[in-house]
C-alpha cells in the first residue's frame, strides 16, 4: 500500500512538474485579439502550440521595429514570416540570443517564430523607430497583456 501511493504521488509529481516545463507565461497563450494586420500597431507576441510568436505591425505609417531577445536556454527553429529584403534577423553565438530589425510598412506584418530548448525565461527588449517602445504598443496573447516595461521577462 505504501509503496502504490509513493508511486502514485511520483507520478503525479512528474505530470505537474512537466506540463510547467512546457508552459509558458499564461498571459501569452493565445494570439492576441487586438493583432487585425492592416488595422493595428505595434508589437503582438503569443505562445500556441506551434511554439512561441513575435509580430509587428504598422498601421497608417511604416515604423522600424528593432530588439533583442535572450534567454537562458537555446533558441531553436528560427524562422522569420512575412520579411522583406530591409528586414532581418540573426541568432547569436551559443543560440541564446536572437536580434531583429524590421522595416514595417503601412499596413504590412513581419516577424519571427520559436521555440526554446532547455530554458525558463526569455527576455524580450523591444524599441519602435530607435526608442524604446511604450508598453501600451505591445500586446501580449489572447487577453491583450501589457508588460511594465518595453524590456521584460517571460516565465514557463
Amino acid at each position: 500500500m505504501k509503496k502504490t501511493a509513493s508511486l502514485l504521488l511520483t507520478a503525479l509529481l512528474f505530470v505537474a512538474l512537466s506540463g510547467s516545463a512546457f508552459a509558458w507565461s499564461p498571459e501569452l497563450e493565445g494570439r492576441p485579439d487586438s493583432f487585425h494586420p492592416g488595422d493595428s500597431r505595434g508589437y503582438f507576441i503569443w505562445h500556441d502550440e506551434h511554439g512561441l510568436h513575435l509580430r509587428t505591425a504598422a498601421k497608417l505609417h511604416g515604423h522600424q521595429f528593432s530588439g533583442v531577445l535572450r534567454t537562458d536556454g537555446h533558441f531553436v527553429d528560427v524562422r522569420g514570416t512575412r520579411l522583406e529584403a530591409d528586414d532581418s534577423y540573426s541568432l547569436g553565438h551559443e543560440e541564446h540570443r536572437v536580434t531583429f530589425h524590421f522595416d514595417t510598412g503601412s499596413g504590412g506584418v513581419d516577424g519571427i517564430d520559436f521555440r526554446v530548448r532547455g530554458g525558463d525565461k526569455v527576455v524580450f527588449d523591444l524599441y519602435m523607430d530607435g526608442h524604446k517602445v511604450a508598453t501600451d504598443e505591445i500586446s501580449g496573447g489572447s487577453s491583450n497583456w501589457h508588460p511594465d516595461s518595453h524590456r521584460f521577462e517571460i516565465f514557463r
